[in-house]
């Protein structure tokens, strides 16, 4: 899972730990290039109470930026909120090729009505092209630039050519010893703790560690345990299946309700082998991904 520069909050929390868990895990023994072409897609949904609170609050600053008389709010159902993919993530593996498509979706007033009316807000990034050459990437304007109450931006749409190496392009590859660790079920494909592979690198280092622990709220990524890495040219990524990281007693997550999705994404869609059309690795899917619309009504869905 790579959350691409800027594309979110989600981005910014979790990079650094991939990229230093990355670091630290590596082993001695070199990757081959990887050649089975790998669809993966994840979505993770929030806390329903924090997001109801964080709708209402949101009602409540555009009432007030447009001097409105203060009221009850009609939220959308538990069953609504329960079902949102407040972060959503489809990653393409072949070859030399990559790309990744996320989402941030999030229910608010709208700063455009006159009356505070609800919609569902989306903010989007992309990256798409070879992991070694050329690519693009974009990203759409930010959810909460989209609800700055006293002075919203209005959506854009960013897009840039990308041409220089990535990190670790023509070196030599190393990858993951997951040899003896437990896997589990990822729901489609069996995964590998990220944690459990440093711990167990560590331990060969004389160094007690402490694989994966449920429920704690350390960030923690389970792994495609036939391949966690995918390699091309020196160059690896994680293929990541879900993440894991407690919210419990968090008071941001009560508040707002979106952290428990930026640690909690989980498998809905897995392909390993099934070819993958070429125009997922080019401009125009960032373009067309990017191009759907910053905001939609919540019509029936409520």
């Amino acid at each position: 899972m790579r959350w691409m520069p800027g594309s979110s909050a989600l981005n910014q929390a979790l990079g650094p730990v991939m990229g230093a868990a990355l670091a630290v895990a590596c082993t001695v023994s070199l990757a081959q290039d990887s050649r089975s072409p790998i669809h993966v897609h994840r979505v993770a949904t929030g806390n329903v109470e924090g997001l109801k609170n964080a709708i209402g609050l949101s009602v409540e600053a555009c009432r007030a930026a447009k001097k409105l008389p203060a009221g009850p709010v009609q939220l959308p159902s538990d069953t609504y909120l329960g079902k949102l993919a407040v972060v959503e993530a489809e990653e393409y593996f072949d070859g030399p090729n990559h790309a990744t498509f996320h989402t941030v979706r999030r229910v608010a007033a709208d700063p455009a009505s006159s009356n505070c009316q609800l919609m569902l807000f989306i903010e989007r990034s992309a990256w798409s092209g070879q992991f070694c050459g050329n690519a693009t990437q974009g990203s759409s304007t930010s959810v909460n630039k989209l609800l700055d109450y006293a002075q919203p931006e209005p959506p854009k749409v960013t897009v840039n050519n990308v041409a220089a190496p990535r990190a670790g392009c023509g070196k030599k590859p190393q990858v993951y010893d997951i040899t003896g660790l437990p896997t589990e079920d990822a729901g489609g494909a069996s995964c590998v703790w990220d944690s459990d592979v440093i711990a167990k690198d560590l331990r060969k280092a004389g160094v007690a560690a402490q694989g994966h622990k449920k429920g704690s709220p350390e960030a923690d990524f389970c792994l495609y345990a036939r391949q966690p890495i995918y390699v091309h040219n020196g160059h690896h990524e994680l293929v990541v299946l879900k993440s894991s990281g407690s919210t419990e007693g968090d008071v941001l997550d009560q508040l707002l309700g979106e952290n428990t999705a930026y640690l909690n994404d989980r498998l809905v869609g897995f392909t390993d082998g099934t070819p993958i059309p070429p125009d997922r690795f080019g401009a125009i899917a960032v373009r067309n991904f990017l191009a759907q619309p910053a905001k939609t009504p919540l019509g029936d869905n409520r």
